[in-house]
């Protein structure tokens, strides 16, 4: 099942309300995932915070933000790729996991 990043943006970032030098995010995904003759379209919210500080640009924050959800979207598919078998035993990663 290989995946596809078809389109990606920070919603609502803000500094966090309690935490000094923390930044909070929404970042939107959509994910195309490509089965046999099928393509399926996934619109995934991630939740992602990062460590800033008052002298980063508003480029660096938006780049550490997305250097986070691109960590998060690795885990989630890489976990979506493991293929689980007819009597309900999981196999290897596919390749391209």
């Amino acid at each position: 099942m290989p995946f596809e990043i078809k389109a990606c943006s920070i919603n609502n970032m803000h500094r966090h309300p309690v935490l000094p030098g923390r930044t909070l995010a929404q970042v939107k995904v959509m994910l195309r995932e490509i089965r046999s003759k099928e393509t399926f379209d996934h619109d995934l919210t991630l939740k992602v915070w990062a460590d800033t500080d008052d002298g980063m640009s508003p480029s660096d924050v938006k780049t550490a933000l997305l250097a986070k959800a691109a960590a998060i979207l690795k885990r989630t598919v890489s976990v979506a790729e493991i293929q689980m078998n007819g009597d309900g035993s999981y196999s290897r990663l596919t390749p391209s996991g």
